[in-house]
C-alpha cells in the first residue's frame, strides 16, 4: 500500500532546503521551468538518468530555434567554428579534436578499432556499460577488473590485468554508475604506461561537475601520446541529451580510427547550440550551483538514515538501500519518482540522479517515509 506524501508533509519537511533556496544572482538571470510539483508515474521526477533537468541555456536555446530555419541545408562552417571554440576552451590543436553526435560514436568505435586488431578489452566492473556491450556484441572479449573495497576504480589491479593481447583499455573518470574519481597523478601514470601497449580511452563525460583537486583532465595527454582518446559530451552539463553533440580529443592520426573524412551527420541545430553553450559559463555555474544544492538535499538523508554512499564527483549519487534497487525503483515509482536501474554486482545499491532542489527534496522525504 502506497504511503500518501502531502503537500503539507513535503513543505514541512522542506523547510532545510529554505535556505538553499533563496535565489542567487546566477539563478536569477536564468528562466527555467518551474519543478514538477505533482509527478505521476505517467509524469515522473527523473532521478534515474544523469539528465541536466532544467535543458540548454536560455543563449543556447535561442540560437537552434534559429539554426532550424536552415535545418534542410548542409552546413560545414559551423562545424568549424565549433571546433574553434573548443580548440580555445580546452587550449589544444584544432586537429585534435573530432565532433559527432554525442560520444557515444566515438566510445563505440574504438570498440570496433580494439575488434579490428583482434584484441581483447580491458575495463573496470561496473562501468558505462557504451564500450563494454558494443565489444561483447561485435565478439571482443572483455576483461573486468572489479572496483575495489571502497568502490573506487582499482588501478593497480587494472595494472596487473593488463596483457600483450588488450587492444583497448576504457575508464570512465568519474565513473558510472558509481561517481567515483582516479587520484589524477595515478591516473596520469597508468594512461602513459598502458598507451605504449594499446589503446587508452577515457570518458570524461561528468568532469564538469568535479570539485575536486584531486581529479584532472587527461585531455592535455594527447598531444603528446599517440593512443590516448579523451572523449567528452554535451548531454549532461549542457543538457543535450536529446540533442547530441560530443567530442574525442586525440592525435590526428589516432582520431582517424573513430571519424570519417568529414560528418554529414551532424545536426546542425546542436552545432549552433554548442557554440553557444560551451561559451555560456554563467549557465554552467548556475547548474552547477542547482546540482550542489540537490546533492547536498541527498547526502544529508544518507547521513540522517545511516546509509552507505560513494561521495559523489558527478551529478548523481550512489547508496546502499540495505534491500534490492529493484525494490526501491518500484514503490518510488508509486510516488512518481524514477530511479535508477539495478548495476550488478551491487543489487542493494541505487543510482539516484539529482534533479531540481525542490523535486530533490520531494523525493528525499518520499524515502524517508518509505524506508526511513
Amino acid at each position: 500500500m502506497t504511503t500518501k506524501i502531502t503537500r503539507r508533509d513535503w513543505l514541512v519537511g522542506g523547510t532545510a532546503l529554505a535556505g538553499t533556496m533563496i535565489a542567487s544572482k546566477i539563478a536569477s538571470a536564468q528562466t527555467v521551468p518551474s519543478p514538477n510539483l505533482n509527478p505521476t508515474p505517467e509524469n515522473p521526477i527523473r532521478a534515474g538518468f544523469n539528465e541536466n533537468v532544467y535543458g540548454p541555456s536560455l543563449k543556447a536555446k535561442k540560437v537552434m530555434e534559429k539554426a532550424a530555419e536552415t535545418a534542410h541545408l548542409y552546413e560545414f562552417s559551423g562545424q568549424m567554428k565549433l571546433n574553434q571554440v573548443i580548440a580555445k576552451i580546452e587550449n589544444l590543436p584544432r586537429d585534435h579534436i573530432a565532433i559527432d553526435n554525442g560520444s557515444t560514436p566515438f566510445l563505440e568505435r574504438a570498440a570496433f578499432a580494439c575488434a579490428i586488431q583482434q584484441g581483447k578489452l580491458l575495463t573496470s566492473d561496473p562501468a558505462y556499460m557504451s564500450v563494454p556491450s558494443t565489444a561483447k556484441m561485435i565478439g571482443v572479449e572483455v576483461i573486468r577488473v572489479p572496483v575495489a573495497d571502497d568502490l573506487s576504480i582499482d588501478i593497480d589491479a587494472m595494472r596487473a590485468a593488463m596483457t600483450d593481447e588488450v587492444k583497448l583499455v576504457y575508464l570512465c573518470n568519474p565513473n558510472n554508475p558509481i561517481p567515483s574519481i582516479i587520484e589524477k597523478n595515478a591516473l596520469r601514470e597508468f594512461c602513459i604506461d598502458m598507451s605504449k601497449r594499446a589503446l587508452v580511452l577515457i570518458d570524461e563525460a561528468y568532469y564538469e561537475y568535479v570539485d575536486n583537486p584531486d581529479f584532472a583532465s587527461m585531455k592535455d595527454l594527447v598531444t603528446e601520446h599517440k593512443n590516448i582518446i579523451v572523449c567528452r559530451t554535451a548531454s549532461k552539463i549542457h543538457g543535450f541529451a536529446g540533442v547530441r553533440m560530443g567530442f574525442a580529443f586525440a592525435n590526428p592520426e589516432t582520431l582517424r580510427l573513430l571519424v570519417g573524412p568529414f560528418n554529414l551527420s551532424l545536426s546542425n541545430v546542436a552545432v549552433a547550440g554548442a557554440i553557444e553553450s560551451y561559451q555560456d559559463l554563467e549557465y554552467q555555474d548556475f547548474f552547477k550551483q542547482k546540482n550542489r544544492q540537490s546533492m547536498d538535499i541527498l547526502e544529508k538523508m544518507f547521513k540522517d538514515l545511516n546509509l552507505d554512499f560513494v561521495k559523489s564527483n558527478a551529478n548523481f549519487a550512489f547508496f546502499n538501500a540495505g534491500r534490492p534497487s529493484t525494490e526501491i525503483a518500484k514503490k518510488l515509482l508509486e510516488h512518481g519518482i524514477v530511479s535508477g536501474r539495478p548495476f550488478p554486482p551491487f543489487t542493494n545499491w541505487v543510482r539516484m540522479s539529482t534533479v531540481k532542489p525542490e523535486e530533490m527534496q520531494y523525493v528525499v522525504d518520499v524515502y524517508k517515509k518509505e524506508f526511513g
